[in-house]
């Protein structure tokens, strides 16, 4: 849980850093904050609103079914958008160039903690002979019982 949340301060303070780098001026950084908690729930409430106003619209040509799941996630998409943009007071093309460059960043971050080797569970100096001596994990062997 606190790995969650250590991300979750680190995407803040990444994106508030590089939205008040993009729009020109410091962004409102708890904005920025509410911007991302309420962000989902404006992509549900702009997908599903879209989703049913497509599907009542259907009734009369039914092609639009055919748009109707990309716009509803395009809507739901800028309904996001805009509600970070106007909590953090800024713009939503600076926004989306933030969101765009958080992303990359932390997933530059996430793969190279993924190929870097693991520390061990106790630091060297702790063992006389170094990583010789570390224990190995027991393979799990079933009971008899």
């Amino acid at each position: 849980m606190v790995d969650l949340l250590l991300w979750l301060v680190g995407f803040w303070v990444l994106l508030w850093a590089l939205m008040s780098l993009l729009a020109g001026r410091a962004v409102n950084p708890l904005g920025v904050l509410l911007g991302i908690i309420l962000a989902p729930i404006a992509f549900i409430a702009g997908a599903v609103l879209t989703a049913l106003s497509i599907g009542a619209l259907a009734v009369a040509a039914p092609f639009l079914l055919l748009l109707a799941a990309p716009l509803a996630l395009l809507l739901g998409f800028l309904a996001a958008l805009y509600t970070l943009s106007a909590l953090a007071k800024a713009g939503m093309l600076a926004t989306f160039l933030a969101l765009l460059l958080v992303l990359l960043i932390l997933a530059a971050l996430g793969q190279l903690t993924w190929h870097s080797p693991t520390p061990p569970s106790l630091p060297l100096h702790f063992y006389p002979h170094g990583w010789r001596e570390m224990p190995l994990p027991r393979p799990h062997t079933p009971t008899p019982f």
